[in-house]
């Protein structure tokens, strides 16, 4: 188990806006928090209380569970982890329609491209 578990939300916290499409801004204000807070959370530099975590989890649409998940973070390996990086910095700044058009075509390209043996 990770000793800092406020690494792990920050690392989760940033991880799930990126999935949902969302800025800093946009879920700050959905969470009714400021956006340098939310900034010094997602880098760890402050530490949310029990209820901050709750209102981010909310305004994300995800269980509270979500941002303690620390096989989220290493669960993938090393080149999975890359590509995944790239990918959410593909996905940045896009609006969620954006976001599900760019992964339906991913899933369209994936199911084309041959299996690794």
């Amino acid at each position: 188990m990770n000793k800092d578990i406020y690494a792990t939300v920050a690392k989760q916290l940033r991880l799930k806006r990126l999935q949902a499409g969302l800025t800093i801004e946009k879920l700050a204000e959905t969470a009714n928090i400021s956006t340098s807070f939310l900034a010094y959370l997602e880098t760890n530099k402050k530490k949310p209380s029990l209820a901050t975590v709750g209102k981010l989890a909310s305004a994300l649409n995800i269980p509270v569970s979500y941002l303690f998940d620390e096989k989220g973070i290493s669960g993938i390996a090393g080149d999975n982890q890359k590509a995944l990086n790239k990918i959410l910095k593909l996905l940045h700044g896009k609006t969620p329609a954006d976001v599900e058009t760019i992964l339906a075509m991913m899933a369209t390209l994936s199911k084309k491209l041959p299996k690794c043996q």
